[in-house]
Parts: structure tokens; C-alpha cells; sequence
């Protein structure tokens, strides 16, 4: 979800957390441990992955305090997207915020969407707005968005309940571990994706990106070693 004003955060906060949770406040405890319980639940929780994914870019939208239209910033977005070829062509949000943040939000390719703020645009040059951009567009294809989605639904529906035994930590580990395998492999192809749209100048792009804002997100973000990007940047 996209950073935005205090008030809407901590309703968006609330109101997702009730929602997910609500079973567990109604249901007697007597029967929170029942098996057939537990399995509806996962289910349900499911569900309503799948439902924030398919209603992401709404989400998004109704997290956005001020969008920006017009000026140099939208000006700069919209050259930067001209005559990208190979990624989905998303529609895109500029919010107007003082975080750098880039998210392509939505599980069907052709209802997805990308927002980024205005900070990150400020702190990026022609060369590493094209790539940024060009990766996040390239985030909307379905097998894209499948790898967003499936790790956290799969996790979800077979989430362990005995905190105690040493297989619910052998399982999230070896999970976690799994989901690092995808997630890398994923980020390369969107690297990759990223350069054949840009063409010229992909790895000064991400040189570009790293070095702004892009360089802190893609450590929270878990991105896969340099070396890495770059030879996948290089081979597109």
C-alpha cells in the first residue's frame, strides 16, 4: 500500500486489520481451535488476498491525498514512457508526497496500475526515471503478478498453528527461503524486461535509480545482490 496522510493510513490500518481478523472476534473460543474452523478461516483469509489484489490499484487511488496532472514532473513521466515496447502499458498515477516510493498495485494484468510520488521522480534523472519506470510496467504482466500473490496466499492457508514445534520454524524457514529463490528470480526478469523496453542507456538507468531513492527501496525491498541485476540488465 502507498504511504499517505496520517488519517487515511490509520484507517486503511484499522479497518484491514478488522476485516482480516473479524472471525476470530465473533467466534467463541471454544471453537477457535476446531479443525474444520481453522481450515474456513485460511480459506477466508485467502479470499480476502485475492480480493486486495484484484481492488489494489482502487486501494491505491483512495490513498492518494494529491495527484499531480500536470507540471514538469508529469511532463518528465510522460516522455520517460514514450516509446517504452515489451511491458504493459498501466496506467500511471504522480502523487504528490515526500517519500520516494514506486508501487505497481493490482492482480489482473489488464486492471493493474503504477503509482509513484513525486519525490522519487525528483530524485531521478531522464536515464533512471526510464528504467524505474520501465520495471515497474514491467511488474504488470500476469506472471508478474502470480509471484506477488501466490507466496502470500500459499503462506496464508498453510500458515502453522503449533508455535512449539521445531517443524513450524524447519517449514518458515524453508519457505522464507523459497520465497527469497522466487522473489530474486522474478526482480531479474523485471530487471531484464526493463532493459530490452528502455533500449540505450539500461544499465546507466540503474546505476541512475540505485543511487537515488530507488538505492534505499531496493534494500527494504530485498533485491537480489548487484552483480546480478547488472548481468541481467547487460544480457537484455
Amino acid at each position: 500500500m502507498i504511504p499517505s496522510s496520517p488519517r487515511r493510513t490509520w484507517i486503511f490500518l484499522i479497518a484491514s486489520t478488522l476485516v482480516f481478523f473479524a472471525p476470530d472476534l465473533v467466534v467463541p473460543e471454544t471453537m477457535a481451535h476446531d479443525p474444520t474452523y481453522l481450515s474456513l478461516y485460511g480459506l477466508y483469509q485467502g479470499v480476502l488476498i485475492v480480493v486486495f489484489f484484484v481492488f489494489g490499484p482502487a486501494l491505491c487511488r483512495a490513498m492518494v491525498v494529491a495527484e499531480l496532472t500536470a507540471g514538469p514532473q508529469r511532463a518528465a513521466l510522460d516522455q520517460a514512457k514514450a516509446g517504452l515496447r515489451g511491458v504493459p502499458d498501466l496506467p500511471v498515477t504522480l502523487v504528490d508526497h515526500q517519500a520516494p516510493f514506486v508501487v505497481t498495485a493490482g492482480l489482473l494484468p489488464a486492471r493493474s496500475a503504477v503509482f509513484l510520488s513525486s519525490e522519487m521522480v525528483a530524485g531521478l534523472g531522464p536515464l533512471g526515471l526510464r528504467f524505474l519506470l520501465a520495471r515497474a510496467l514491467a511488474h504488470g504482466g500476469p506472471d508478474q503478478r502470480l509471484a506477488a500473490v501466490l507466496p502470500i496466499l500459499l503462506l496464508t492457508l498453510l500458515w502453522p498453528d503449533d508455535y512449539s514445534a521445531l517443524s513450524t520454524w524447519l517449514f518458515l524457514a524453508a519457505f522464507s527461503a523459497a520465497w527469497l529463490a522466487v522473489h530474486w528470480t522474478f526482480e531479474l526478469r523485471a530487471d531484464r524486461k526493463a532493459a530490452l523496453a528502455m533500449g540505450d542507456g539500461a544499465e546507466l538507468g540503474l546505476a541512475e535509480m540505485l543511487a537515488s531513492g530507488g538505492g534505499a527501496l531496493a534494500g527494504l525491498s530485498m533485491q537480489p545482490p548487484l552483480r546480478w541485476r547488472l548481468r541481467a540488465v547487460a544480457s537484455g
